[in-house]
């Protein structure tokens, strides 16, 4: 496997394919559906404990919430497969 580093504040992490990148399409399957990667991690920095817990609790909402309107939008976005009879 290729080892490569990017930069956090580059990171990108597409939507579609789970793959980390930089360049502005995914370059696995062309999605332009990302999310920037220094949105949810934070570079590691010495801080009083009580505001790295309110920040942890920060960022499990977000990404729960990005999580399920993600979920919603794959099923609301998926064709039936059959029609019902």
């Amino acid at each position: 496997m290729l080892a490569m580093a990017i930069p956090l504040q580059n990171a990108r992490l597409c939507l579609d394919c789970d793959t980390v990148f930089e360049e502005a399409r995914c370059p696995r399957c062309s999605s332009e559906s990302f999310f920037p990667l220094s949105r949810w991690v934070r570079p590691a920095v010495a801080s009083d404990s009580s505001v790295i817990s309110k920040r942890a609790k920060k960022a499990s909402l977000l990404l729960l919430g990005s999580g399920l309107a993600y979920t919603a939008w794959r099923i609301l976005l998926k064709p039936d497969s059959k029609p019902p009879k």
